[in-house]
């Protein structure tokens, strides 16, 4: 009988190892995205997806985490998630491939009515064990993504992460931005702090570029936000210039006082470090407007 330990760690490797696609610094979430997908209707006891019946769930997802693009394609991940080993399509033999291209269009998927699910054993693996499935997604989620975006992500797919491990953080990094900012969010100035020992309450240090993109832990690539704006700096809805003004993606709405409150603030300078050596680089602000902001930025 096959020891279930062992098993654990084979099915780590296989979703660690997943084959994403690359270029650069550009993001391709969309084969965790699927994964993601996948665990939640597996947990509400769905074997096969239809190609159909999830191509616009899982574009949404491709819209609302993935990298702004002008077109999203999520036939790719139900497709090429094959080639790791841990998704099969079982009408694959019938589909036609697109020319020049190695995956079938969408058109294809869905008059042939392709479905996708995990394969055999993994999907065997997952039923029995609800705590695994978690296991994976906080796996990929903290491979892929900021912490800030994980709750929002699982909520998304009706994936319970109840239990997930805390993301392993450099303290140092912590301590020097907000240092450097003085303990203050650089966007609104929120510093309270807690008790005579002056704990910030609420005040993060934010990558720029995400660890999960290779960002490193560096003053450079932090900012001190507070934790709203955090958020709203990983899901788009902000960027920071290399000049150190505050850009407003022009798909932020909602009510006043508080869209007006930031409206006030679009265009103007952020509190600045310290020093000019804390400054954002200019590489880190390249990638966060190309990969992350929900441009354009309001006029």
């Amino acid at each position: 009988m096959q020891d279930s330990s062992s098993q654990h760690e084979r099915l780590w490797d296989r979703f660690g190892d997943l084959t994403v696609w690359k270029r650069g610094d550009q993001r391709a979430p969309h084969k965790p995205l699927l994964i993601f997908y996948a665990l939640g209707r597996l947990a509400q006891g769905d074997r096969w997806l239809r190609f159909s019946d999830i191509e616009e769930d899982l574009t949404d997802l491709l819209i609302e985490f993935g990298p702004p693009r002008q077109s999203h394609h999520p036939e790719y991940p139900f497709w090429h998630l094959r080639s790791d080993g841990v998704w099969v399509v079982p009408e694959a033999d019938v589909l036609e491939m697109r020319q020049s291209a190695s995956n079938p269009p969408k058109t294809e998927l869905r008059e042939k009515e392709a479905r996708g699910g995990f394969s055999d054993d993994i999907h065997q693996a997952f039923r029995n064990d609800p705590e695994l499935r978690r296991e994976i997604a906080r796996l990929l989620l903290s491979s892929h993504f900021p912490t800030s975006l994980h709750e929002d992500i699982a909520t998304a797919v009706s994936l319970n992460l109840e239990g997930a491990a805390s993301e392993r953080r450099d303290p140092e990094f912590r301590t020097q931005v907000l240092q450097a900012y003085q303990y203050r969010c650089a966007i609104c100035g929120f510093d309270l702090q807690l008790g005579m020992s002056g704990t910030p309450i609420g005040v993060e240090a934010a990558h720029i570029k995400w660890k999960q993109a290779r960002g490193p832990d560096e003053i450079s690539n932090g900012i001190a936000l507070c934790a709203l704006h955090h958020k709203m700096l990983d899901k788009g809805a902000l960027h920071v210039t290399e000049d150190l003004r505050l850009f407003v993606s022009e798909a932020v709405h909602g009510s006043q006082p508080h869209l007006s409150r930031l409206q006030d603030r679009h265009g103007n300078r952020i509190h600045t470090p310290q020093r000019e050596t804390y400054y954002p680089n200019g590489e880190v602000m390249t990638w966060h407007v190309n990969e992350v902001f929900r441009g354009p930025p309001r006029v």
